[in-house]
């Protein structure tokens, strides 16, 4: 899974930040607990829900 940096994220525009967010959180269903995957998954959805507050600024 690839790990977007904080960069990447603050160039898209909301509606791409809320697309990717759907498409990572119905991936990360899919991915048992514990395995490396999630834990990325996790710390991506952190970053993007974080994202939107940094265009704000």
């Amino acid at each position: 899974m690839k790990l977007p940096s904080l960069i990447e994220l603050l160039q898209l525009s909301r509606v791409e930040l809320c697309d990717q967010l759907a498409q990572l959180t119905d991936a990360h269903l899919d991915i048992p607990e514990g395995l490396d995957e999630s834990v990325v998954a996790r710390f991506n959805l952190r970053l993007i829900r974080r994202a939107p507050a940094f265009h704000e600024r």
